[in-house]
C-alpha cells in the first residue's frame, strides 16, 4: 500500500509505532499484562538463513528496548573467537510467542535468563527461547558463544598479512551479518546501546564506536574496556583489532585517527585523508545544522573488503585498495575524497537517523551518494565533480535502469537476501541522481532545510520514506505525492528529445518530447536545462541556456522563441535531469563535424557518451563508432572525456571478439584500436593522468605480437614509454596481459614478480594471471577450487579467479566448461553467503550469439529456486548478451548495404 507523505509532530512517531499496533504498549514496566502477540496469524520462524520482514515486524512488537553488554576474547592464532553477551531486554508485553535471537554459524555454549540456565535451542541460524522462560516484562538474557573467524569479509574477518605475518581483524555487517559477531536482535529498528570489553594480544589496538576508557595488562594480553555507546542499529556496530599503524589529527575538536596495516603504511598519504575528512566535516555540520553526533572519528583501511567502505559509527572501514602503491591520478584522489564524504554523510543519514527496514535502503545510500558529490563540488579542490558523477554514477544508473532487473527505487524487501541483492545501480546511482535533480525542483535551500529538519526530528530513531518526503514537502511548501509516485514507485528510464524551427537565424518554435519504454510507460515531471551552441570564431560556443520544467509527452517551450538558432541543442545541459538524451538530426550532424570545436568540456563528455549510447542501442554500427573515435579522439584533452573514450574503446574491443564479422575486418578494427591506444600512451605527457589512463587501456586491448613484446619489454625495463613509471600494480597488469595470451615466459614472469613483491595484492594478482590463461588445465583447476575446494581459499582469492577466468575472447573455453558451470549453480545457490553467490556469478562472460544466450534462458526457466542474487546476475548477463547480439546484427546489415 502506498501512503501519502505526512509530517508527524516530534514524538508522535513513537506513539504511533507503539500505540497503534498494541494498546498495551504503555505497559513497559510494572505488573505484567498478557496481550496476544499475533501468534494466531504469524507463523513460527522458519529454520532458514536470513531474516524476513514479516518476522522482524513480529519481533518489533515483542521487544520494546534492548541494550547489550558484550565481552569478546580474540586469539590471533585460533580459528575462532569466544564471547559472552547479555541482552538487557524490555518487552512490550508478556510473550505468547517464542523469542528468537539471531546468531548464524556459531556455537552456543549456554543460555541464561536472569542468571538461571535454560535449555538451549539453536539451529545454526538463531537461538529460540520459549515464552515460558521469559515470564516478565524485563529480563537479562545471557549467551556464552563461540564463532569461527570469517574468511569471506563478513562478520568478524581475520587476515594474516603474507608480507610480515601480522594478523588483523575487522567487522563488516550490512545488511545482516552483525549476528555473526554476537547473538542479538539483528534488525535496524531495534536500536541499542552497546557496552564492550575485549581481551586481545598486547601489541594490538582495539577499535569500536567509542574510544576505550581503560586498558588493563594481563601478561601477554590486554583487556580493553569501552564505555556504553550511544544508541544505534547493530549493523553499524563494529569491532576491529590488530597491530595497526596509526596517524592522528583533529577536525574542529573532533578526534581523528587513520589506521592501516603495517606493511601498507608506507604507501598511505595521511595528508590527503585528513584534508578530505576535514573538508567533509566543514561542509556537513553547517549543512545539516547538527554537530557531528558521535564522539570520535576513526578511519581504518582493511584488506579483503567486499565493498568500498562501511559507515560503522565512529569507526569507518575502507577497502585498502584506496591506497595506491604509486602516484594517484586526480580521478583516484577524487574517488577517495568522494568515498570519505559518502561514509561521513552516513553518520547523520543512516547512523543518527536509520531506516526502519531495508525497503528504505535506497534512501540511505542515495542520500550519501548525492551528499558526497555535493560536498566535493562546494568545498574541495575538485572543480569537475559533477562531470565525474555523470561519468561514473549516472552511467551506472542509466545502465541499470534499462535492464530487465530494473526496479522501482522504493520497493518491498521481503527478507535480508533481497536487501543484499538491492545494492545496485538503482539503489545508489538512480537514487542519487534523483536526489541531485530534486533541489532544482524544490529549490536548493528548501531541500537543505527539509533535510536538516528531518534529521533533527528523528535523531537516534528510525524513520521511513514518508518521514523524509514529508519534511521536504513542508520546507518547500509543496505536495510531493505526485513526484513521489512518478520517481520512487515506478521503474524505467525516460528519453527526451528536442525539436526546433528557425527563421532569420532565430528560434520560432521548440518542443521537448518525452518517451518511455513500453514495459514502464510512466511519463515524469522534472526540471532540465537546454543548452544552445553555435560556431563563433572557429569554436562551438554556448550562446544561451534555458531552464525548463517539462511533463507529459510534449512540452512546448515558449520561452525559447527568439533565442539564437542553435547548431547544437543539448536538452540536458549541466546534467540536471535524469533522462536519456536523443539528439535532433541537426545537432547530430553538427556534433559529428565539430566534436573537437565544442568549448565546454562537460558538453563534449555528454556528446561522446551519446555516441557510444547509439552504438550500444544498436542504432550506430560498431565499426562506424570506432572509426569516428579513432579519427577524432586524439584531439580530446579533457581527462574525463579521455577516460570515457578509453573505457568505451575497451568495451568495443571486447564486442569485436564475439560479434559475427569477417575475420579480416575484425583484425583490422582491433589492431586499429590497439595502435590508437599505444600512440596515445606514447604521446601523453610523462606521468600525466592521461598517460596512466591510456596505459590501463593498453593492457585491455593489446593482443598483437608487437604489442605483447612492448608490454614484456616495459616490464623488464628494456623499454620506457614517455617517462611512464610503473608502480607494482601496473606491473601486475602487464603480467596478467602476458598470461592472457600465453606470451613468451609468462609463467616465469609471475615467479619473478612474486620474489620482488610478496604482498597480499601480489598473491591475488598472481591468481588472476593464472586463471586468465587460455589453457584447459588452468580453467579446470580454478573451477575445481570454486566448486569443490572453496574452504581452502579466502573469498577475495576466489573472487579474483572468477573475475579473470573468461575474458571475451575465451568464449570457446567457457562453452567447453559450461555444462559444469551451470550445474554448479545449484550448489552455490545453497550457500549462506550472498558474497560467494555474487562472486560465482561473475564467471559468466559476454555472450554474443543466440545459442550461448539460450543456456542462460534455459537455466532461469529450469532452476526456479535460485536466490535473488543469482537470478539478477543471470538476467543481467542475458540482457548484455542481447545487446551484443543486436549490435552484431546492425553491423552485419551495414556491411551488406556497403557491399551492395
Amino acid at each position: 500500500m502506498i501512503h501519502k507523505s505526512k509530517l508527524a509532530a516530534p514524538g508522535l512517531a513513537v506513539t504511533l509505532i507503539c500505540g497503534a499496533i498494541l494498546a498495551a504498549c504503555s505497559q513497559v514496566s510494572g505488573t505484567p499484562k498478557s496481550v496476544p502477540d499475533a501468534a494466531a496469524t504469524i507463523p513460527t520462524r522458519a529454520a532458514i538463513p536470513g531474516l524476513s520482514e514479516k518476522y522482524a515486524k513480529l519481533r518489533k512488537r515483542q521487544v520494546a528496548q534492548v541494550d547489550y553488554q558484550l565481552s569478546a576474547n580474540l586469539d590471533r592464532n585460533s580459528d575462532s573467537f569466544s564471547g559472552t553477551v547479555t541482552a538487557d531486554t524490555t518487552f512490550q508485553h508478556t510473550l505468547q510467542q517464542p523469542l528468537t535471537i539471531d546468531f548464524a554459524g556459531g556455537t552456543v555454549e549456554s543460555v541464561a535468563v536472569d542468571g538461571r540456565d535454560i535449555p538451549v535451542e539453536y539451529n545454526d541460524h538463531f537461538i529460540t527461547i520459549a515464552a515460558q522462560h521469559l515470564p516478565n516484562l524485563q529480563h537479562a538474557i545471557t549467551v556464552h558463544f563461540q564463532h569461527p573467524y570469517s574468511k569471506n569479509g563478513s562478520g568478524l574477518h581475520r587476515f594474516e598479512d603474507p608480507k610480515d605475518g601480522k594478523v588483523y581483524m575487522y567487522t563488516d555487517f550490512e545488511p545482516y551479518d552483525a549476528n555473526r559477531l554476537f547473538p542479538h536482535f539483528d534488525q535496524p529498528n531495534l536500536k541499542a546501546h552497546y557496552t564492550l570489553d575485549v581481551i586481545a594480544p598486547k601489541d594490538w589496538i582495539v577499535i569500536s564506536a567509542e574510544r576505550e576508557s581503560r586498558v588493563e595488562k594481563k601478561g601477554e594480553l590486554r583487556h580493553w574496556f569501552f564505555p556504553q555507546s550511544q544508541k544505534f542499529s547493530s549493523y553499524i556496530f563494529s569491532l576491529h583489532a590488530g597491530p595497526y599503524h596509526i596517524w592522528e589529527d583533529e577536525a574542529d575538536g573532533i578526534p581523528l585517527r587513520l589506521m592501516a596495516r603495517q606493511s601498507l603504511a608506507q604507501y598511505v598519504k595521511p595528508d590527503d585523508w585528513f584534508t578530505f575528512t576535514k573538508q567533509s566535516f566543514a561542509f556537513f555540520q553547517p549543512y545539516f545544522e547538527i554537530d557531528y553526533p558521535f564522539k570520535k572519528y576513526d578511519q581504518i583501511l582493511v584488506p579483503d573488503f567486499n565493498a568500498g567502505a562501511m559507515e560503522n559509527v565512529g569507526s569507518v572501514t575502507f577497502n585498502d585498495s584506496y591506497v595506491s602503491r604509486g602516484e594517484k591520478t586526480q580521478a583516484q584522489r577524487m574517488r577517495l575524497a568522494n568515498v570519505i564524504a559518502h561514509e561521513m554523510a552516513h553518520q547523520w543519514f543512516g547512523d543518527l537517523v536509520t531506516m526502519n527496514w531495508w525497503d528504505d535502503l535506497w534512501l540511505n545510500e542515495s542520500f550519501a551518494t548525492y551528499m558526497a558529490n555535493l560536498s566535493l563540488a562546494e568545498n574541495s579542490e575538485f572543480t569537475n565533480t559533477w562531470e565525474n558523477f555523470y561519468l561514473g554514477t549516472k552511467q551506472w544508473a542509466y545502465n541499470a535502469d534499462q535492464r530487465p532487473t530494473t526496479h522501482a527505487i522504493q520497493l518491498p524487501v521481503k527478507n535480508t537476501d533481497e536487501a543484499f541483492a538491492n545494492f545496485d545501480g538503482i539503489t545508489y546511482g538512480k537514487g542519487g541522481s534523483i536526489l541531485k535533480q530534486l533541489p532544482y525542483y524544490l529549490g536548493k535551500e528548501a531541500f537543505r532545510k527539509g533535510v536538516s529538519n528531518y534529521l533533527k526530528a528523528l535523531s537516534y530513531r528510525n524513520s521511513t520514506l514518508d518521514d523524509f518526503m514529508g519534511h521536504l514537502g513542508v520546507a518547500a511548501g509543496m505536495d510531493l505525492d505526485q513526484w513521489q509516485q512518478q520517481w520512487l514507485y515506478k521503474a524505467g528510464l525516460n528519453t527526451i528529445e528536442a525539436s526546433f524551427q528557425c527563421q532569420k537565424d532565430q528560434i520560432t518554435g521548440l518542443t521537448l518530447k518525452q518517451t518511455a519504454p513500453k514495459e514502464y510507460p510512466t511519463l515524469r515531471t522534472q526540471r532540465t536545462q537546454l543548452g544552445f551552441y553555435r560556431m563563433e570564431s572557429e569554436s562551438m560556443k554556448q550562446v544561451a541556456t534555458l531552464p525548463v520544467l517539462y511533463s507529459g509527452a510534449i512540452t512546448k517551450v515558449k520561452e525559447a522563441v527568439g533565442l539564437p538558432c542553435p547548431e547544437i541543442l543539448y536538452p540536458n545541459e549541466g546534467d540536471w535531469a535524469f533522462a536519456k538524451v536523443n539528439l535532433d538530426p541537426v545537432s547530430v550532424e553538427n556534433m559529428s563535424k565539430h566534436i573537437n570545436d565544442i568549448e565546454p568540456p562537460f558538453i563534449r563528455l555528454m556528446l561522446w557518451q551519446s555516441l557510444f549510447d547509439s552504438t550500444y542501442d544498436a542504432k550506430l554500427p560498431l565499426d562506424k563508432y570506432i572509426s569516428f573515435l579513432l579519427s577524432n579522439g586524439a584531439a580530446e584533452q579533457d581527462i574525463n572525456a579521455v577516460r570515457l573514450n578509453a573505457r568505451n574503446l575497451g568495451f568495443a574491443y571486447g564486442y569485436l571478439n564475439q560479434i559475427p564479422i569477417e575475420n579480416v575486418r575484425r583484425d583490422e578494427l582491433q589492431l586499429a584500436i590497439e595502435n590508437f591506444v599505444w600512440t596515445q600512451l606514447q604521446q601523453s605527457p610523462a606521468g600525466s593522468d592521461r598517460q596512466k589512463t591510456w596505459f590501463r587501456a593498453f593492457t585491455d586491448v593489446a593482443h598483437s605480437t608487437r604489442a605483447l613484446s612492448h608490454a614484456r619489454q616495459m616490464l623488464l625495463g628494456e623499454l620506457t614509454v614517455g617517462g611512464l613509471k610503473l608502480d607494482p600494480d601496473m606491473r601486475w597488469d602487464l603480467i596478467t596481459l602476458q598470461n592472457r595470451y600465453l606470451y613468451s615466459d609468462y609463467e616465469q614472469a609471475i615467479e619473478r614478480e612474486l620474489q620482488a613483491d610478496n604482498s597480499d595484492r601480489a598473491k591475488l594478482n598472481a591468481i588472476a594471471a593464472e586463471a586468465v590463461r587460455p589453457l584447459p588445465e588452468s580453467k579446470q583447476k580454478w573451477l575445481d577450487n570454486l566448486s569443490m575446494h572453496r574452504d581452502k581459499f579466502k573469498l577475495s582469492e576466489l573472487r579474483e579467479a572468477a573475475y579473470s577466468m573468461f575474458p571475451s575472447e575465451q568464449i570457446g573455453l567457457f562453452n567447453t566448461n559450461s555444462e559444469r558451470i551451470f550445474a554448479t549453480l545449484s550448489q552455490i545457490n545453497a550457500e549462506d553467503s550472498p558474497e560467494l553467490i555474487s562472486t560465482y556469478a561473475s564467471i559468466f562472460p559476454l555472450m554474443c550469439n543466440q545459442k550461448d544466450a539460450q543456456k542462460i534462458k534455459d537455466t532461469l526457466a529450469e532452476k526456479q529456486q535460485l536466490k535473488p542474487m543469482l537470478v539478477k546476475a543471470l538476467k543481467n548477463h542475458l540482457y548484455s548478451s542481447g545487446r551484443c547480439i543486436a549490435m552484431g546484427e546492425v553491423l552485419a546489415q551495414n556491411s551488406i548495404q556497403i557491399k551492395k
